[in-house]
Formats: structure tokens, sequence, C-alpha cells
């Protein structure tokens, strides 16, 4: 249980923001579990009548790049996008958003030929949504993680491969778009009544549409088989984009950027918590830039 007489800054941050939207939050007892995840800081928030999402702000995020206002504010520009929680409240330490009843899709499910081709079909509506107030400064991003990770695990051939990102030409844009940019089965529901449904938005942004497909097609593994069908829905299915090819070949030049991103992520995480999970799942990216 949230305890009201608690001296904590961030509890008492969470009871103001709650009890400016539920008024007898102090006089009402509310659990909080956290939720499974590799970011950390979600927690699931009941009282007997109402559930809710409370997502924080703190050092942690701040150094993965993550700002709740900025979510907060996406969130809302997804007011008319029926498959992302809608925004309750936000303050300087944590985001309230909208529980959503579902159940995450199982492995098997997942990687199945039906479940990819509704998710694609999922992820060309939100490619023609309208764009975010938010745009990914990519080589940004790249120089704030570079600042969290562990100077010794700082080789030379790990300066002389980031001196390479921030110095060479991105891939030319294909095409703006918006994007939610951590697609996988964690991140999604199945709700009561089938409807696919997104999670988590911390690290949505409009972005190139190859750069976001790569993003999704390297963090779950997809095969060139799968990426290839994959992309079949989105361009011929689903009409998203005229030139399969060429978006292939998008996805292909991006693909180095997105490793670089998902290593740098595992390599910051690995600092704050020393789990050596996030250096187990880092060492297949290390072996693709050779630096193990």
């Amino acid at each position: 249980m949230i305890d009201s007489t608690s001296s904590d800054p961030a509890i008492i941050s969470l009871l103001d923001l709650l009890s400016a939207h539920y008024p007898q939050v102090r006089q009402t007892p509310w659990s909080i579990t956290p939720l499974a995840g590799l970011s950390g800081g979600t927690y699931l928030l009941a009282n007997g009548i109402e559930k809710l999402i409370a997502r924080s702000q703190n050092v942690t995020q701040t150094n993965l790049s993550v700002s709740r206002k900025k979510e907060h504010a996406i969130l809302r520009q997804l007011n008319d996008f029926d498959a992302a929680p809608q925004a309750i409240a936000v303050n300087r330490q944590w985001l309230l958003v909208e529980w959503l009843p579902g159940i995450s899709p199982e492995t098997s499910t997942f990687y199945s030929a039906d479940f990819q081709r509704q998710l694609a079909q999922l992820v060309v509506t939100l490619h023609q949504h309208h764009r975010f107030s938010y745009h990914l400064p990519l080589r940004e991003e790249i120089s704030h993680y570079a600042r969290w990770i562990d100077p010794r695990r700082k080789t030379p051939a790990g300066l002389r491969l980031h001196r390479h990102f921030m110095r060479s030409p991105l891939p030319k844009t294909l095409k703006i778009t918006p994007a939610h940019m951590d697609i996988h089965a964690d991140n999604l529901l199945i709700s009561p009544s089938g409807q696919l449904l997104l999670l988590d938005w911390e690290y949505a942004a409009n972005t190139d549409i190859g750069l976001s497909l790569a993003c999704y097609f390297s963090a779950n593994n997809l095969s060139l088989e799968q990426r290839q069908i994959f992309l079949s829905h989105y361009c011929l299915d689903y009409h998203a984009y005229t030139d399969l090819s060429g978006l292939e070949n998008q996805c292909q030049l991006w693909e180095p950027w997105v490793k670089y991103m998902m290593l740098m992520w595992y390599e910051v995480r690995w600092q704050q918590s020393k789990n050596d999970q996030f250096l187990q799942h880092g060492q297949p990216l290390r072996q693709y830039f050779g630096l193990s």
C-alpha cells in the first residue's frame, strides 16, 4: 500500500498528483505494484475502484533519455488513436496513464503470420497519424548515452566505433512519420475484444520510416524472410509506401545505427543496475561490431 504519511519525496509527489484527480486519495488506500520491464519505473496503482499506471521520472529514466512530460504530450496527441492509453496527468516525478485490460502475446503468437499481419496494419495506422511535436534527435541521443557508459568499458575499438557514428552522415530520409520505436511483445496487449494495443510510449518520436521499421526488426530478431513478409504487408497490403525494394534497402541502411543505439542502451542500463542480463543482451551486438 502507498503510505499516505510517508516522507519520501517521490511518494509525496505521487500522492499530490493522485489527489488532484482523485480527491479522496489520501483517505483511500492505494496498492502499488512494480511491473516488469527492462527500463523499470512503471507501477500498477489500484484502490478497489480505480486502476491506473504510474510511470516515474528519476535519474534512471533521465539517463536513458526518457522524459515523462514528453511522453505525456505525445499521448495527448494520440487521443484519437485508439490503440494507445490515455494520459491522465503528469508532474516532475510521475506520469499517470490509463490502465488497459488485456494480455501480452505469447512468443509463438507474436511471431505467427496472422499476428505479424495485424501488427503491420497497426504500424501503418500509426505511421499515417499526424506527426508528433517531437522529432528524434538521433545523434544527440548517441552522444547522451555515451556520457553514461562505464569508462572502464570504453575500449579503443569502441571509441573508434563511436566516432564513426558521430561523424558519419545519416541515411537519407524516405518519409518522416510518427513512430513508437519500442515495439515488442511486452509492449503489446491483446484486449478482451481482440484489439491490438501499444503500451509504453517513452521513446516515441517522429522519424524516418526506415529507421522505425529497422528498430522493430532488430529489437525482435526478425529473420530476413519475416522482415520481407512484414514489409510486403506494409507496402502491398496496406499501401503505406509504394517502393517496397527501396524501403527494404532503407531498413538495411539504418540497421547499424539501430544496433549501435541498442548496444549503448544496454551498456547504460548495466552501468545503472550492474545486472549482468544487460551485458548478455548486448553481447551479440558487440560481436556484430567486432568489439568482442
